[in-house]
């Protein structure tokens, strides 16, 4: 999930034309010029996770029991004792704020856990975000400092990272097999070596006739206010309404790397198989932040469907 709102006149000192392709279009500058738009093509995962495990992670919040009964949400319900974690990793293409458009495309993952009490009212869901990666394409890993720089001043906690395709979403790997991979950059060394790059997580996935979650269970954990580290929440607001969307359900194996070799809370790490995905190219909107109970009350309930 992108967060940035604040950065882009300082991005674009850095920002130069890419090699990779810019795969959607953004349609939302016109109508938001003061704000940040793009497109995002992006493969989302969700990720029961043990309950203890997701609060260990969120405190001092504590968690709101998402709708599980819910069908059209969870056709399958949750398993007992578990909390969704939300994975995402993709390209954010067509950056544009005010007269400002961003040339390159950049990189950008996350690990959030949805359905936290922001408000401590117990039933208004926001996005808690654990870990969150940008980088450059190209292996130009360090495109992504100055951005990581403003949004961690600005309330959200970035890390650069390595991703892997280096100029795209995700690679295709086999007639229906896809990988794609982000790796926190502590120490850079693209000359000489050697770089001190440890895990974040891994996706190994194909497409699915038979999606453990619809499309509209994406979208509503997505479009959830993100809550930031300054005591305000963000909106990112997410539509996938164009003919350019695109949507695929996905089926598959995600890997997070603990501590030990790599960059996630361990309550986290592991191997979940067999797991629920998405991809598709969602035009963004971001607010700048506000309170949280502002945040909240302004979700355009378009971005739901």
């Amino acid at each position: 999930m992108p967060y940035f709102s604040c950065l882009f006149a300082l991005v674009g000192v850095y920002a130069s034309l890419t090699q990779g392709a810019v795969t959607c279009p953004n349609t939302l500058a016109f109508y938001n010029p003061n704000l940040r738009t793009a497109c995002y093509n992006a493969t989302w995962f969700i990720v029961p996770v043990p309950k203890a495990a997701a609060e260990s992670v969120v405190q001092p919040y504590k968690l709101i029991t998402p709708p599980a009964s819910d069908k059209t949400l969870f056709p399958e319900g949750l398993p007992a004792g578990t909390h969704p974690m939300v994975l995402s990793t993709g390209l954010q293409n067509d950056i544009r704020m005010s007269l400002l458009q961003i040339k390159e495309a950049l990189f950008s993952g996350s690990i959030y856990v949805p359905y936290t009490d922001r408000l401590y009212d117990g039933k208004t869901p926001f996005n808690y975000g654990v870990r969150n990666y940008i980088g450059g394409l190209n292996g130009e890993d360090v495109r992504g400092l100055v951005p990581a720089t403003v949004a961690t001043l600005t309330g959200t906690t970035v890390y650069v990272a390595s991703f892997i395709p280096e100029n795209e979403a995700y690679a295709r790997v086999a007639p229906d097999e896809f990988i794609a991979q982000v790796k926190r950059v502590l120490i850079p060394n693209d000359i000489s070596g050697p770089e001190v790059k440890p895990e974040a997580f891994d996706l190994d996935f194909h497409t699915t006739s038979t999606p453990l979650y619809p499309d509209k269970t994406f979208h509503a954990f997505i479009n959830q206010p993100i809550i930031l580290t300054n005591g305000f929440c963000q909106r990112n607001t997410y539509y996938f309404n164009e003919t350019f969307t695109a949507p695929a359900s996905r089926s598959g194996n995600l890997t997070l790397y603990g501590p030990i070799a790599g960059d996630v809370p361990q309550a986290l790490a592991g191997k979940y198989t067999k797991q629920g995905g998405y991809s598709a190219n969602g035009e963004v909107v971001g607010y700048n932040p506000e309170t949280c109970s502002v945040a909240a009350a302004r979700l355009d309930p378009k971005a739901l469907e």
